[in-house]
């Protein structure tokens, strides 16, 4: 068997253990169409073989060795050059066409560097670019963004960051105001500033996939919350979850808005 094949009998997990099933393999294209059983709210995905080898593992695969664990508070730093690799790689960020984006994109070069820093690349909107520009929802639109084109170094996310973070951050205000959840006591953040902050720790951290790479208390100090692990546990955790939901929400946002988009340009293509 190849080592680019996949026995669609087995199961697999993810790199945060939740249960994947094949649903098909598209050997022509290298493409492989999967779905969380225990979370339907993500929806089916498609991407590369490659890309789904890389980052799953067959539950009937040997047990990897136990690794020696962090002491309470020890960092684990992850080398730039893995932080770069593994950009934009986790399975709850990957759009469902995100592979026939990339196609689209690669097929000419795309030039970040024009006019002021910091504007998405110029590609005078053609079919893969306007896939993007036609989501409505603003932060679904930042976050699709990040994930086609972040990995370039040329071209300024931080705006498009920020935008997803805003959101993430009311959401989970919200949530707190209906929970009567007050900012932790003995903490110099407010709840909007705690918000903003945990927000941007579970982007960040999702984007690079760092989760394994730190305690709780790292995750904490290196987001700048000044919350004890403790509390941070008994008492926010919950929200973090909530504000991964979120994202992943923004993510099926997204990939609805490109599918649509997408089908448009096939029946175009049909009566042509």
């Amino acid at each position: 068997m190849s080592e680019l094949s996949i026995d669609i009998t087995r199961k697999w997990l993810d790199k945060k253990g939740d249960v994947i099933h094949v649903l098909s393999v598209d050997y022509e294209d290298s493409l492989v169409t999967i779905e969380w059983p225990n979370h339907k709210k993500r929806g089916t995905r498609t991407v590369s073989i490659q890309k789904f080898l890389s980052q799953v593992k067959s539950i009937d695969a040997k047990p990897e060795p136990v690794k020696e664990k962090s002491k309470p508070g020890q960092f684990a730093y992850a080398l730039v050059d893995e932080l770069h690799n593994s950009f934009g790689q986790s399975p709850n960020l990957q759009l469902s066409n995100q592979d026939w984006l990339e196609q689209g994109m690669h097929a000419k070069t795309v030039k970040f560097n024009i006019g002021a820093g910091g504007l998405p690349p110029e590609v005078n909107w053609e079919d893969h670019c306007a896939a993007i520009a036609m989501i409505e929802d603003k932060p679904a639109k930042a976050l699709a963004s990040i994930l086609l084109w972040g990995s370039d170094t040329n071209w300024d996310w931080s705006r498009h960051f920020d935008e997803v973070v805003k959101r993430l951050a009311a959401n989970m205000i919200e949530r707190c105001k209906k929970d009567g959840r007050a900012a932790p006591q003995a903490c110099s953040h407010t709840l909007p500033e705690l918000a903003r902050l945990m927000a941007r720790m579970v982007l960040h951290f999702e984007l690079y996939e760092l989760w394994d790479d730190y305690t709780v208390k790292g995750r904490l100090r290196f987001s700048g919350i000044e919350v004890k692990a403790s509390s941070y546990t008994t008492l926010w955790v919950r929200y973090q979850r909530q504000i991964m939901d979120d994202l992943i929400e923004m993510v099926c946002e997204a990939d609805q808005c490109i599918g649509s988009y997408r089908a448009q340009l096939n029946r175009v293509d049909d009566k042509a």
